[in-house]
Protein backbone atom coordinates (compact mmCIF):
# COMPACT_ATOMS: atom_id res chain seq x y z
CA UNK A 1 0.00 0.00 0.00
CA UNK A 2 1.33 3.48 -0.91
CA UNK A 3 2.13 5.98 1.82
CA UNK A 4 -0.51 8.58 2.69
CA UNK A 5 0.31 12.04 1.30
CA UNK A 6 0.53 15.12 3.53
CA UNK A 7 -1.77 18.01 2.60
CA UNK A 8 -1.41 21.51 4.02
CA UNK A 9 -4.55 23.63 3.66
CA UNK A 10 -3.64 27.33 3.89
CA UNK A 11 -6.42 29.84 4.64
CA UNK A 12 -6.60 33.52 5.65
CA UNK A 13 -8.06 32.84 9.10
CA UNK A 14 -10.26 30.40 10.99
CA UNK A 15 -12.85 33.05 11.82
CA UNK A 16 -16.52 32.77 10.91
CA UNK A 17 -17.10 32.21 7.20
CA UNK A 18 -18.37 29.81 4.56
CA UNK A 19 -14.88 28.89 3.32
CA UNK A 20 -13.87 27.92 6.86
CA UNK A 21 -17.02 25.86 7.29
CA UNK A 22 -16.37 24.04 4.02
CA UNK A 23 -12.72 23.43 4.90
CA UNK A 24 -13.74 21.89 8.22
CA UNK A 25 -16.09 19.48 6.46
CA UNK A 26 -13.45 18.71 3.82
CA UNK A 27 -10.68 17.78 6.24
CA UNK A 28 -13.10 15.75 8.35
CA UNK A 29 -13.92 13.62 5.31
CA UNK A 30 -10.47 13.22 3.75
CA UNK A 31 -9.57 9.56 3.23
CA UNK A 32 -6.86 9.37 5.89
CA UNK A 33 -5.39 6.25 4.32
CA UNK A 34 -4.50 8.45 1.31
CA UNK A 35 -4.31 12.05 2.55
CA UNK A 36 -3.26 13.45 5.93
CA UNK A 37 -4.51 17.04 6.30
CA UNK A 38 -3.12 19.91 8.36
CA UNK A 39 -4.34 23.52 8.35
CA UNK A 40 -2.34 26.75 8.43
CA UNK A 41 -4.17 29.99 9.31
CA UNK A 42 -2.39 33.11 8.08
CA UNK A 43 -3.27 35.08 11.20
CA UNK A 44 -4.81 34.27 14.57
CA UNK A 45 -6.65 31.16 15.62
CA UNK A 46 -10.25 32.24 15.12
CA UNK A 47 -13.50 30.74 16.38
CA UNK A 48 -13.02 27.50 14.44
CA UNK A 49 -9.50 26.55 15.59
CA UNK A 50 -10.68 24.50 18.56
CA UNK A 51 -13.24 22.71 16.40
CA UNK A 52 -10.56 21.70 13.91
CA UNK A 53 -8.33 20.43 16.70
CA UNK A 54 -11.19 18.43 18.23
CA UNK A 55 -11.54 16.78 14.81
CA UNK A 56 -7.90 15.68 15.09
CA UNK A 57 -6.48 18.29 12.70
CA UNK A 58 -3.15 19.96 13.44
CA UNK A 59 -3.50 23.77 13.30
CA UNK A 60 -0.64 26.18 12.55
CA UNK A 61 -1.28 29.84 13.35
CA UNK A 62 1.32 31.70 11.30
CA UNK A 63 0.96 35.15 12.88
CA UNK A 64 -0.88 36.70 15.87
CA UNK A 65 -2.47 39.28 13.54
CA UNK A 66 -2.38 40.72 10.06
CA UNK A 67 0.35 43.19 11.04
CA UNK A 68 3.23 42.78 11.26
CA UNK A 69 3.00 40.07 8.55
CA UNK A 70 4.88 37.35 10.41
CA UNK A 71 2.92 34.82 8.35
CA UNK A 72 5.28 35.35 5.42
CA UNK A 73 8.51 34.03 7.02
CA UNK A 74 6.59 31.56 9.16
CA UNK A 75 4.81 30.05 6.14
CA UNK A 76 8.14 29.74 4.34
CA UNK A 77 9.64 27.83 7.28
CA UNK A 78 6.58 25.60 7.68
CA UNK A 79 6.51 24.80 3.97
CA UNK A 80 10.22 23.93 3.94
CA UNK A 81 10.19 21.78 7.08
CA UNK A 82 6.74 20.18 6.88
CA UNK A 83 7.35 17.78 4.01
CA UNK A 84 3.96 18.45 2.47
CA UNK A 85 3.10 16.67 -0.76
CA UNK A 86 0.25 19.08 -1.60
CA UNK A 87 -0.34 22.73 -0.76
CA UNK A 88 -4.02 23.72 -1.04
CA UNK A 89 -4.77 27.47 -0.79
CA UNK A 90 -8.14 28.95 0.27
CA UNK A 91 -9.35 32.58 0.20
CA UNK A 92 -7.76 35.66 -1.27
CA UNK A 93 -5.15 36.49 1.38
CA UNK A 94 -3.60 33.03 1.32
CA UNK A 95 -3.67 33.01 -2.46
CA UNK A 96 -2.08 36.46 -2.73
CA UNK A 97 0.58 36.15 0.02
CA UNK A 98 1.43 32.49 0.62
CA UNK A 99 0.81 30.91 -2.79
CA UNK A 100 3.50 33.01 -4.57
CA UNK A 101 6.05 31.82 -1.99
CA UNK A 102 5.15 28.21 -2.74
CA UNK A 103 5.47 28.80 -6.48
CA UNK A 104 8.81 30.60 -6.10
CA UNK A 105 10.03 27.70 -3.96
CA UNK A 106 9.17 25.31 -6.79
CA UNK A 107 6.68 23.22 -4.83
CA UNK A 108 5.47 20.45 -7.17
CA UNK A 109 1.75 20.31 -6.23
CA UNK A 110 -0.15 23.57 -5.72
CA UNK A 111 -3.97 23.62 -5.67
CA UNK A 112 -6.00 26.85 -5.48
CA UNK A 113 -9.60 27.15 -4.25
CA UNK A 114 -11.61 30.14 -5.53
CA UNK A 115 -14.82 30.68 -3.54
CA UNK A 116 -16.57 33.53 -5.42
CA UNK A 117 -16.30 36.46 -7.82
CA UNK A 118 -15.29 38.80 -5.01
CA UNK A 119 -15.48 42.53 -5.58
CA UNK A 120 -11.90 43.29 -4.52
CA UNK A 121 -10.40 42.01 -7.77
CA UNK A 122 -12.81 44.02 -9.90
CA UNK A 123 -12.12 47.17 -7.91
CA UNK A 124 -8.35 46.81 -8.27
CA UNK A 125 -6.82 45.94 -11.66
CA UNK A 126 -3.52 45.37 -9.88
CA UNK A 127 -5.01 42.70 -7.60
CA UNK A 128 -6.74 41.07 -10.57
CA UNK A 129 -3.50 40.97 -12.52
CA UNK A 130 -1.55 39.58 -9.55
CA UNK A 131 -4.15 36.88 -8.91
CA UNK A 132 -4.14 35.88 -12.57
CA UNK A 133 -0.32 35.84 -12.73
CA UNK A 134 0.06 33.43 -9.82
CA UNK A 135 -2.98 31.33 -10.72
CA UNK A 136 -1.43 30.57 -14.12
CA UNK A 137 1.60 29.16 -12.33
CA UNK A 138 -0.44 26.88 -10.06
CA UNK A 139 -1.12 23.25 -10.88
CA UNK A 140 -4.92 23.38 -10.61
CA UNK A 141 -7.57 25.95 -9.71
CA UNK A 142 -10.87 24.76 -8.23
CA UNK A 143 -13.85 27.08 -8.78
CA UNK A 144 -16.88 26.47 -6.56
CA UNK A 145 -19.43 27.48 -9.20
CA UNK A 146 -19.68 27.70 -12.97
CA UNK A 147 -19.96 31.50 -12.72
CA UNK A 148 -16.68 31.57 -10.74
CA UNK A 149 -15.04 29.32 -13.33
CA UNK A 150 -16.21 31.60 -16.15
CA UNK A 151 -14.87 34.60 -14.25
CA UNK A 152 -11.42 33.00 -14.02
CA UNK A 153 -11.43 32.07 -17.69
CA UNK A 154 -12.76 35.40 -18.94
CA UNK A 155 -11.31 37.98 -16.54
CA UNK A 156 -8.03 36.25 -15.65
CA UNK A 157 -7.60 34.53 -19.00
CA UNK A 158 -6.71 31.19 -17.42
CA UNK A 159 -6.45 28.09 -19.63
CA UNK A 160 -9.55 25.88 -19.75
CA UNK A 161 -7.68 22.81 -18.54
CA UNK A 162 -6.30 24.64 -15.48
CA UNK A 163 -9.71 25.39 -13.90
CA UNK A 164 -12.09 22.71 -12.61
CA UNK A 165 -15.55 23.41 -11.21
CA UNK A 166 -16.22 21.52 -7.96
CA UNK A 167 -18.98 23.03 -5.78
CA UNK A 168 -18.93 23.23 -2.02
CA UNK A 169 -20.53 20.38 -0.14
CA UNK A 170 -22.17 19.69 3.21
CA UNK A 171 -22.64 16.72 5.50
CA UNK A 172 -26.20 15.67 4.69
CA UNK A 173 -26.18 13.20 7.58
CA UNK A 174 -25.47 16.04 10.02
CA UNK A 175 -27.88 18.56 8.51
CA UNK A 176 -31.26 16.84 8.49
CA UNK A 177 -34.89 18.04 8.85
CA UNK A 178 -35.94 18.68 12.43
CA UNK A 179 -38.43 16.61 14.37
CA UNK A 180 -41.10 18.51 16.27
CA UNK A 181 -39.17 17.98 19.50
CA UNK A 182 -35.91 19.21 17.94
CA UNK A 183 -37.66 22.33 16.66
CA UNK A 184 -39.20 23.01 20.08
CA UNK A 185 -35.83 22.59 21.84
CA UNK A 186 -34.05 24.80 19.31
CA UNK A 187 -36.64 27.56 19.73
CA UNK A 188 -36.38 27.31 23.51
CA UNK A 189 -32.58 27.59 23.41
CA UNK A 190 -32.80 30.78 21.34
CA UNK A 191 -35.71 32.16 23.42
CA UNK A 192 -37.99 32.36 20.42
CA UNK A 193 -41.77 32.13 20.75
CA UNK A 194 -42.61 28.47 20.02
CA UNK A 195 -45.61 29.21 17.78
CA UNK A 196 -44.06 32.07 15.81
CA UNK A 197 -42.89 31.95 12.19
CA UNK A 198 -39.12 32.48 12.25
CA UNK A 199 -37.14 33.71 9.26
CA UNK A 200 -33.38 33.44 9.51
CA UNK A 201 -30.38 35.16 8.01
CA UNK A 202 -26.96 33.56 8.41
CA UNK A 203 -23.54 34.89 7.46
CA UNK A 204 -20.82 37.42 8.08
CA UNK A 205 -22.15 40.93 8.63
CA UNK A 206 -20.41 42.42 5.60
CA UNK A 207 -21.64 44.42 2.62
CA UNK A 208 -21.68 41.41 0.26
CA UNK A 209 -24.50 39.80 2.25
CA UNK A 210 -26.64 42.99 2.08
CA UNK A 211 -28.24 42.63 5.50
CA UNK A 212 -29.46 46.21 5.11
CA UNK A 213 -31.85 44.91 2.46
CA UNK A 214 -32.66 41.95 4.75
CA UNK A 215 -33.83 44.40 7.42
CA UNK A 216 -35.89 46.42 4.94
CA UNK A 217 -37.63 43.22 3.83
CA UNK A 218 -38.19 42.30 7.48
CA UNK A 219 -39.85 45.66 8.13
CA UNK A 220 -42.33 45.07 5.31
CA UNK A 221 -43.11 41.49 6.33
CA UNK A 222 -43.63 42.04 10.07
CA UNK A 223 -45.96 44.97 9.37
CA UNK A 224 -48.65 42.56 8.18
CA UNK A 225 -47.66 39.46 10.16
CA UNK A 226 -47.64 39.93 13.95
CA UNK A 227 -46.40 36.40 14.65
CA UNK A 228 -43.28 36.64 12.44
CA UNK A 229 -39.79 37.05 13.90
CA UNK A 230 -36.44 37.45 12.16
CA UNK A 231 -33.09 36.24 13.46
CA UNK A 232 -29.60 37.06 12.18
CA UNK A 233 -26.76 34.69 13.07
CA UNK A 234 -23.28 36.01 12.45
CA UNK A 235 -20.72 38.64 13.34
CA UNK A 236 -18.80 41.20 11.33
CA UNK A 237 -17.81 44.83 10.89
CA UNK A 238 -21.36 46.03 10.14
CA UNK A 239 -22.90 44.66 13.33
CA UNK A 240 -23.38 48.00 15.13
CA UNK A 241 -24.68 49.65 11.97
CA UNK A 242 -27.25 46.90 11.44
CA UNK A 243 -28.47 47.12 15.04
CA UNK A 244 -29.03 50.84 14.51
CA UNK A 245 -30.82 50.25 11.21
CA UNK A 246 -33.19 47.76 12.82
CA UNK A 247 -34.06 50.32 15.51
CA UNK A 248 -34.56 53.07 12.93
CA UNK A 249 -36.93 50.82 10.98
CA UNK A 250 -38.93 50.20 14.17
CA UNK A 251 -38.33 46.44 14.17
CA UNK A 252 -35.83 46.16 17.01
CA UNK A 253 -38.23 43.92 18.96
CA UNK A 254 -38.88 41.65 15.97
CA UNK A 255 -35.28 41.06 14.88
CA UNK A 256 -32.89 39.10 17.09
CA UNK A 257 -29.12 39.38 16.53
CA UNK A 258 -27.72 36.06 17.71
CA UNK A 259 -24.01 36.68 17.14
CA UNK A 260 -21.85 33.67 16.35
CA UNK A 261 -23.88 30.45 16.66
CA UNK A 262 -21.64 27.40 16.94
CA UNK A 263 -24.51 24.89 16.83
CA UNK A 264 -25.59 25.44 13.23
CA UNK A 265 -27.66 22.25 13.17
CA UNK A 266 -29.96 23.56 15.91
CA UNK A 267 -30.03 26.99 14.30
CA UNK A 268 -31.60 25.58 11.14
CA UNK A 269 -34.00 23.53 13.29
CA UNK A 270 -35.24 26.76 14.85
CA UNK A 271 -36.16 28.59 11.63
CA UNK A 272 -39.06 28.14 9.22
CA UNK A 273 -37.32 29.80 6.28
CA UNK A 274 -33.97 31.28 5.27
CA UNK A 275 -33.68 34.69 3.61
CA UNK A 276 -30.50 35.40 1.59
CA UNK A 277 -30.22 38.92 0.17
CA UNK A 278 -26.59 38.66 -1.02
CA UNK A 279 -25.27 40.77 -3.89
CA UNK A 280 -22.94 37.97 -5.07
CA UNK A 281 -22.02 34.45 -3.94
CA UNK A 282 -20.02 31.39 -4.94
CA UNK A 283 -21.71 28.25 -3.63
CA UNK A 284 -22.73 29.46 -0.15
CA UNK A 285 -22.47 26.93 2.64
CA UNK A 286 -25.43 28.52 4.43
CA UNK A 287 -27.62 27.80 1.41
CA UNK A 288 -26.55 24.15 1.21
CA UNK A 289 -26.86 23.56 4.95
CA UNK A 290 -30.35 25.09 5.01
CA UNK A 291 -31.55 23.05 2.05
CA UNK A 292 -30.04 19.87 3.52
CA UNK A 293 -32.01 20.63 6.70
CA UNK A 294 -35.25 20.69 4.71
CA UNK A 295 -35.83 24.41 5.35
CA UNK A 296 -37.27 26.45 2.43
CA UNK A 297 -35.11 29.24 1.04
CA UNK A 298 -35.83 32.70 -0.38
CA UNK A 299 -32.68 34.05 -2.04
CA UNK A 300 -31.15 36.40 -4.56
CA UNK A 301 -30.88 34.93 -8.05
CA UNK A 302 -27.12 35.58 -8.22
CA UNK A 303 -24.05 33.60 -9.24
CA UNK A 304 -23.76 30.24 -7.48
CA UNK A 305 -27.18 30.50 -5.81
CA UNK A 306 -28.93 30.41 -9.18
CA UNK A 307 -26.80 27.39 -10.15
CA UNK A 308 -27.98 25.44 -7.10
CA UNK A 309 -31.61 26.60 -7.02
CA UNK A 310 -34.48 26.55 -9.48
CA UNK A 311 -37.20 29.08 -8.76
CA UNK A 312 -40.43 27.41 -7.67
CA UNK A 313 -38.86 23.94 -7.50
CA UNK A 314 -36.40 23.93 -4.61
CA UNK A 315 -36.36 27.63 -3.62
CA UNK A 316 -37.94 30.99 -4.33
CA UNK A 317 -35.52 33.32 -6.12
CA UNK A 318 -35.75 37.10 -6.42
CA UNK A 319 -33.87 39.57 -8.61
CA UNK A 320 -30.97 41.06 -6.60
CA UNK A 321 -32.12 44.09 -4.62
CA UNK A 322 -35.81 43.63 -5.43
CA UNK A 323 -37.43 44.50 -2.12
CA UNK A 324 -40.98 43.74 -3.25
CA UNK A 325 -40.09 40.35 -4.68
CA UNK A 326 -38.41 39.22 -1.44
CA UNK A 327 -41.42 40.41 0.56
CA UNK A 328 -43.90 38.62 -1.70
CA UNK A 329 -41.95 35.35 -1.61
CA UNK A 330 -41.77 35.35 2.18
CA UNK A 331 -45.47 36.15 2.49
CA UNK A 332 -46.23 33.20 0.20
CA UNK A 333 -44.20 30.89 2.41
CA UNK A 334 -45.88 32.16 5.56
CA UNK A 335 -49.33 31.56 4.04
CA UNK A 336 -48.72 28.26 2.22
CA UNK A 337 -47.63 25.30 4.34
CA UNK A 338 -47.72 22.96 1.32
CA UNK A 339 -45.27 25.23 -0.53
CA UNK A 340 -42.89 25.16 2.43
CA UNK A 341 -43.04 21.37 2.53
CA UNK A 342 -42.45 21.02 -1.21
CA UNK A 343 -39.53 23.43 -1.35
CA UNK A 344 -37.95 21.92 1.76
CA UNK A 345 -38.16 18.35 0.44
CA UNK A 346 -36.89 19.28 -3.03
CA UNK A 347 -34.10 21.34 -1.53
CA UNK A 348 -32.85 18.43 0.56
CA UNK A 349 -33.08 16.09 -2.44
CA UNK A 350 -30.99 18.52 -4.51
CA UNK A 351 -28.23 18.66 -1.91
CA UNK A 352 -28.14 14.89 -1.36
CA UNK A 353 -27.82 14.28 -5.08
CA UNK A 354 -25.27 16.97 -5.95
CA UNK A 355 -23.61 18.50 -2.89
CA UNK A 356 -22.96 15.82 -0.28
CA UNK A 357 -19.50 16.40 1.22
CA UNK A 358 -18.41 12.79 0.74
CA UNK A 359 -18.72 12.94 -3.02
CA UNK A 360 -17.24 16.44 -3.16
CA UNK A 361 -14.23 15.33 -1.11
CA UNK A 362 -13.58 12.37 -3.43
CA UNK A 363 -13.64 14.76 -6.41
CA UNK A 364 -11.09 17.05 -4.76
CA UNK A 365 -8.91 14.07 -3.90
CA UNK A 366 -9.15 13.12 -7.57
CA UNK A 367 -7.61 16.51 -8.39
CA UNK A 368 -4.82 15.74 -5.92
CA UNK A 369 -4.13 12.48 -7.69
CA UNK A 370 -3.96 14.21 -11.08
CA UNK A 371 -1.63 16.91 -9.76
CA UNK A 372 0.67 14.40 -8.09
CA UNK A 373 0.72 12.19 -11.18
CA UNK A 374 3.25 9.46 -10.76
CA UNK A 375 5.07 11.29 -7.95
Amino acid sequence: MSKARKVLHVIDSLDLGGAQTFLLDLVRHHDRSRYLPEVAAMHGRGVYADVFEKAGITIHSLSPGKFPPMYIPNFWRLMKKGGYDILHFHLFGANLCAKPLAILAGHPAIVVHDQCNDASREESPLLLAADAFWNRRSDRVIAVSESTRRYLLDREDLPEDLVTMIPNGVDTEMFRPATLEQKRSARLALRLPPESFVIGGVGRLVSQKNFTLFLKVAALVVAGNPSVFFVIAGTGPLESQLHAEAENLGIGERVRFLGHVSDRVSLYHAVDSLLMTSDFEGTPMTLLETMSSGVPVVASAVDGIAEVCTHGKNALLSPPGDLGSFRDSLCRLIAEESLRETLGAEGRRTVIQNYDIRGITRRIEGIYGEVLGGN
